[in-house]
């Protein structure tokens, strides 16, 4: 019955921390900085938006290519997929009221995107 107890509980601690994470999300992102760890080159250029709605669904437009489609949030990570094709991961590494960060690798290099809320 104790096992049974801890299980439920921890089930609910990871819903709220998934409901506050959705509720976080929700809204419009611009670029603030996207640095190549190995090189340190900022690639952000002011080229990179995403919007967030509350109904999981998004747009983007990242480096001029425009997508939209669905989105979830599970263990840490951001899964996206847009409109045919297949789903993206990536790591949520900060997600506060006004600062998203994600962690990302794109042909073997770490890479840090960081977003800033849109007012």
């Amino acid at each position: 019955m104790k096992k049974i107890i801890v299980v439920a509980f921890a089930l609910l601690l990871i819903s709220c921390t998934n409901a506050e994470q959705y509720e976080k999300i929700v809204g419009e992102w611009n670029c603030s900085e996207w640095i190549i760890e190995s090189s340190g080159k900022d690639r952000c250029n002011n080229n990179v938006y995403f919007n967030f709605k509350a109904d999981k669904t998004y747009s983007s437009k990242v480096t001029g290519l425009e997508e939209s489609g669905v989105y979830r949030i599970e263990n840490g990570l951001l899964y996206s997929t847009p409109e045919n094709k297949l789903e993206i991961g990536v790591e949520i590494s900060k997600l506060e009221n006004d600062t998203l960060q994600f962690v990302m690798s794109r042909s073997g290099q770490k890479e840090i995107l960081t977003l800033i809320k849109k007012k």
